[in-house]
């Protein structure tokens, strides 16, 4: 199984105000890589909101002199996530994070499928109390520590090989066929949500 999970903080309620960023890249089952960034939000985005602060423990002081979104953008994110599939726990929020930063930048959307990892445990596990990230890793015995975007990058990974083993599959797409999932893309002109069927 080949994906990249990925996992975004942001400074207040704008879902482009991203502050940190998180990957985690899967080659054949196993995490080859890890990634983690401060991100100075745009200028146009940049207030931190307390609420927000309290979540993840990120302040302006932390971000003050890290790179800003489009400056690792080009070299550092995009050739980690294109050209394979994406893995994001809620992945309407990263998707929407995405997309947001990158419209207020002004820079085209990559070309990349996604899938919600959110939706892909709560059709494999059905009885669990709800299904967020802690709440599943819990369940699979994975400590992490959650609102820390290289961390809840790690825990989606191990969420999302979770369950390829449990419906012993190879890809991510056979995975996403097997729950009745459709994968998302995102293009330069727009982008189509994963979906999941309803019983």
């Amino acid at each position: 199984m080949r994906f990249t999970a990925l996992d975004f903080e942001t400074a207040n309620s704008f879902n482009g105000s991203i502050c940190a960023v998180g990957l985690a890249v899967v080659e054949n089952d196993i995490i080859i890589e890890k990634k983690y960034w401060l991100v100075r939000p745009h200028a146009n985005h940049d207030y931190f909101d307390p609420f927000n602060i309290y979540i993840h423990g990120i302040t302006p002081a932390m971000v003050k002199d890290a790179a800003t979104f489009d400056e690792l953008y080009e070299s550092e994110i995009l050739p980690r996530i294109s050209g394979t599939i994406v893995a994001a726990h809620n992945a309407s929020f990263d998707m929407s994070a995405l997309r947001h930063v990158l419209d207020a930048y002004g820079m085209e959307y990559p070309t990349t499928r996604y899938i919600c990892t959110y939706k892909a445990a709560k059709k494999t596990w059905e009885n669990l109390g709800n299904h967020k990230l802690n709440t599943v890793s819990d369940f699979l015995r994975f400590e992490f520590k959650h609102h820390n975007a290289q961390e809840d990058a790690l825990a989606c990974a191990h969420v999302l090989l979770a369950i390829q083993r449990e419906k012993n599959l190879y890809t991510v797409e056979e995975l996403a066929a097997s729950l009745g999932m459709k994968i998302g893309t995102l293009y330069p002109c727009g982008y189509t949500p994963c979906s999941a069927r309803k019983r």
